[in-house]
């Protein structure tokens, strides 16, 4: 069985479309987001460690940006309470 192909951010370009209802009130569009943002957060309570780990170092020094380290030209990582 051949599916459609897409391109997700993921880079995963087969498996499950998520159709949103453009029925949906707001209020119900507001639960679901706010249900993904609760599974994140658990995602990253849980594997916070080797997530930050896989993360890619795409924190160039931006001499324009004010959030980067000028000692040593990176941002911080959105997981590195530290900064």
């Amino acid at each position: 069985m051949t599916g459609n192909l897409y391109h997700q951010p993921s880079g995963f370009n087969r498996g499950i479309r998520f159709l949103i209802n453009p029925e949906w009130t707001p209020e119900q569009a507001w639960a679901v987001f706010e249900l993904l943002d609760d599974l994140r957060d658990c995602i990253l309570n849980h594997y916070a460690l080797q997530i930050h780990d896989m993360a890619p170092d795409d924190r160039a020094h931006d001499d324009n940006d004010p959030s980067s380290d000028k000692r040593t030209g990176q941002k911080p990582h959105p997981l590195d309470s530290s900064w």
